[in-house]
């Protein structure tokens, strides 16, 4: 069988299914589940190294 480039896209079409859906609940997912628990975690780390550096080394804000 001769494959044209007419026939290509339909095929990669039908392969890939439905991958935008896909892609679209993983964006979602990763924009609104996991960046903000990863961001408030950073947050929180940073602070606690703060306040560990002022207990040992700084002293508290004057």
């Amino acid at each position: 069988m001769n494959k044209t480039a007419a026939n290509r896209p339909s095929v990669v079409a039908a392969e890939t299914g439905g991958t935008g859906r896909r892609e679209v609940t993983l964006f979602l997912l990763l924009a609104f589940v996991l960046l903000p628990i990863l961001m408030v975690g950073a947050i929180a780390a940073y602070g606690f190294i703060v306040w560990f550096m002022q207990i040992l080394f700084w002293g508290p804000p004057t």
